[in-house]
């Protein structure tokens, strides 16, 4: 997920493991995200289409208008809540138990870390969380655990 998310370690009920799932950041830093390059390549190709008709949009120089950037975080979050609507209701199917934490969802299962990422692949709910979740130094979801003794993200 985003580097300006703080690494603070979840609160994950003892003898569970947990990912932690992103909504969306502060408005301002949703917007700062949409107004200054580098942009994904999807922002981009939307703010050339956008050039076209509005002569205040130059891409090339990295200046979009605040309505292009509003329609761009528009488009952002609402992609960032159908694959998070998704993840949730898959979680929920596999019988995991998710929570609302400060601004951040916290799905939790009781299950070893290696148990509940072997769940999470098989189902192919692993992959997609990529987009909304912490991620471990593989590039997979992070799963928090008090379980192993010394580690707290796994």
């Amino acid at each position: 997920m985003s580097d300006a998310i703080p690494p603070a370690v979840p609160q994950i009920p003892r003898g569970y493991c947990g990912v932690r799932l992103h909504l969306f950041a502060a408005p301002s830093t949703e917007l700062e995200h949409a107004l200054r390059p580098p942009w994904p390549r999807w922002m981009k190709r939307l703010y050339e289409t956008q050039q076209t008709t509005k002569p205040a949009i130059d891409v090339d120089e990295g200046v979009v208008t605040i309505a292009a950037a509003v329609s761009a975080v528009k488009a952002r979050l609402a992609h960032r809540l159908d694959v998070l609507a998704w993840a949730c209701s898959a979680l929920e199917d596999l019988g995991w138990i998710i929570e609302l934490q400060d601004d951040t969802l916290i799905a939790s299962t009781q299950q070893h870390p290696a148990d509940a990422r072997a769940q999470l692949e098989d189902a192919g709910v692993a992959g997609p969380m990529c987009a909304v979740a912490d991620l471990d130094d593989t590039g997979w979801p992070r799963l928090w655990s008090d379980t192993i003794v010394g580690v707290r993200g796994v």
